[in-house]
Order: structure tokens, then sequence, then C-alpha cells
């Protein structure tokens, strides 16, 4: 059975020490949100974690998730060029940085089944799935379940659970 422990302090942390445990954030999502079956290849055991070339956390990210096991799956962190389009992730990270690109990433993955992940204030807003943020000194998250059940994810229940905030089709409601 696996558990998300608690969200970690990350203030007094340095940049380094704040993007590793924001990677195992990531790796419990992935351990805890279903996917299609047609969202991969028959036979490929890859979980893609796409990351834009130019994240200035990108080494941090990719040391920590590169090679982890999921189920039957291996994840890999996959870099993109601007250019690149993201269809081809299972989860895309887009750090605080992204706001230039943010808002066209999002709308050309709506309906996709890929899960996103990202850290500026609007992000669930402009259609997002998890919000990673700040909260007194330690790391939280919240989910936009309407994104998600549009992009065919199914978001485990256990993770809901641990959200500071669900939006479910419009409305927010508070978590723990």
């Amino acid at each position: 059975m696996l558990f998300l422990q608690a969200p970690q302090p990350a203030c007094a942390q340095t940049a380094p020490d704040e993007y590793k445990v924001k990677a195992a954030f990531l790796f419990h999502f992935a351990q805890l949100v279903d996917w299609p079956s047609d969202a991969f290849n028959p036979g490929d055991q890859s979980l893609n974690l796409c990351i834009f070339d130019d994240e200035p956390h990108l080494q941090e990210l990719q040391s920590t998730l590169e090679g982890k096991q999921i189920g039957a799956q291996v994840m890999h962190v996959r870099l993109l060029r601007q250019t690149q389009p993201a269809q081809l992730c299972s989860i895309l990270f887009l750090g605080r940085d992204e706001g230039r690109r943010q808002t066209a990433v999002l709308r050309s993955l709506r309906g996709q089944p890929v899960l996103t992940v990202g850290e500026a204030d609007n992000f669930l807003s402009e259609g997002g799935v998890i919000r990673l943020h700040l909260e007194q000194d330690k790391i939280r998250f919240d989910i936009n379940v309407g994104v998600a059940d549009s992009s065919h994810l199914k978001i485990s229940s256990r993770l809901l659970l641990l959200a500071s905030s669900v939006t479910l089709a419009g409305q927010a409601k508070g978590g723990q």
C-alpha cells in the first residue's frame, strides 16, 4: 500500500532540495493516476515525464526521477525544446517561469491523456491538472478534477484527499 507522505518543508531548504521534494511528489502523482489504456503504445513500458530543456531545476528533477519503476512501467525524463509538441508525454511539468508558454501548451493538450503539473498561480484556471505551491513553508498541491476528467485521467481518491483544494467542474472544495 502506498501513501504520500505529509508535505515537506521547502522554504528553508535550498532550491535543489525543494525540487527533489517536488520530484518525489511527481513520482507519487504518477503512482496515483490512471491513464486510459490507449494512452500508451502496446508493449511500451515507458512513462514519459516531459520538461522543457530550459527549466532551471531540470537537473534535480531528472536525477531524481529517471529510471524509477512505477508498476510495470519505467519513468523516463524527456527534454522538450520550445517547438516540440507535448502530446507524447505522460506527464508534463511546467515550472513557475513557464508563463510565456503555459497558455499555448495547456491549450494544445486539452482532451489529451497528459497529466499536467505546474507551479504558476493561474495554472489550474488555464487548464492544468495539478498545481504545486508553497503554503506555510510546506509544499502543497491543488487538483482540477474537471480537467483531469476531460483528459481521461482518473485521479485516485487517496490523492484527492491529500490535496489542499480540489476543483470539480468549476467549483473548488477545500482539502484537509
